[in-house]
């Protein structure tokens, strides 16, 4: 693993992140065309994505996949019991207790884990990324909005029709392709690959977009944020890695779990807050705060990675 050169790469993604925060602020690109180049991303360019990593051939087998799903599910489960734990701790205010669980739950797995993974690893490594991040894809749109709206007074239900999504069936298209050999036509291989290409840079031009218009001042009196964004981006995937390091797992397979726990909150915190009625402000302010750490933290767990 080259630290300098993943620095490197770690850095043009952040680059590219300033780059959509100025075109947004130059209304080079407005609040529709950011919300439009979101819902492209997370509907087509991320699948497309996902399906393009697993049409490469790959040692990994079905033992691979199930210790990899495995860990992403007791990670999950234990950040669901979290969700009840660090709120007390930071002491939430009851109003604002739905949108800080779901931060505490759901990273930017997508907007910034695939690519993050992919400039540590290699682009084989969203393979074993869309295999971890299976259980966001089934709970994002369904847990996470009933966390949400869990303050509001128009409940919203447990949906589970919505963990049939774009990044859900890509997975399973992906899997289908990778157990069974599939071999596609040039022609297709190469327009998945060229819209799953897409994905990086839009990603990053996103977040940025949707950091542009945050009040400053108001970010750095909210100290909670700080607080919990050092147990999300630094405490929990070191407690990740020192955890699976006991497993006797490759490189590659320790990494992905720790990068991608690692992550900032997830950018639909912000989306899924103002249509079900968060705290969106709050959401903003965490997308920002752990977006921004996160060029020091990303950086720490690559040298943890390495060491």
């Amino acid at each position: 693993m080259d630290f300098n050169t993943i620095i490197s790469q770690i850095l043009v993604l952040f680059i590219v992140l300033f780059l959509g925060c100025f075109v947004r602020k130059r209304n080079i690109i407005d609040e529709h065309a950011s919300k439009k180049i979101s819902s492209l991303v997370v509907n087509v360019t991320a699948p497309f994505l996902i399906i393009s990593s697993m049409m490469k051939k790959t040692e990994l087998g079905g033992k691979d996949i199930f210790q990899i799903l495995s860990v992403s599910i007791v990670m999950y489960i234990c950040l669901f019991f979290l969700t009840f734990i660090i709120p007390k701790l930071i002491k939430v205010e009851k109003e604002n207790l739905g949108v800080y669980k779901f931060m505490i739950m759901f990273s930017n797995v997508g907007f910034m884990g695939f690519p993050v993974v992919s400039s540590i690893y290699g682009p084989e490594a969203i393979f074993y990324a869309a295999i971890y991040n299976l259980p966001f894809y089934a709970l994002v749109y369904t847990l996470g909005i009933y966390f949400i709206a869990s303050n509001n007074n128009d409940k919203v239900k447990f949906d589970y029709k919505k963990m049939l999504n774009p990044g859900v069936c890509a997975v399973i298209i992906g899997l289908f392709i990778f157990c069974f050999k599939v071999t596609l036509p040039l022609v297709i291989s190469e327009t998945v690959n060229m819209i799953g290409g897409l994905t990086t840079p839009l990603s990053m031009i996103v977040i940025g977009s949707s950091l542009a218009n945050i009040n400053i001042k108001m970010i750095f009196s909210n100290s909670k944020l700080y607080l919990y964004s050092f147990l999300k981006l630094v405490v929990f995937p070191v407690l990740i890695l020192l955890i699976v390091r006991q497993l006797g797992f490759s490189n590659i397979m320790i990494g992905v779990p720790v990068i991608i726990s690692g992550m900032p909150i997830a950018a639909n915190a912000v989306i899924l807050s103002k249509e079900y009625g968060g705290n969106d402000v709050i959401a903003s302010e965490g997308v920002f705060i752990s977006t921004m750490l996160s060029i020091i933290s990303i950086p720490l767990l690559v040298y943890l990675l390495s060491i």
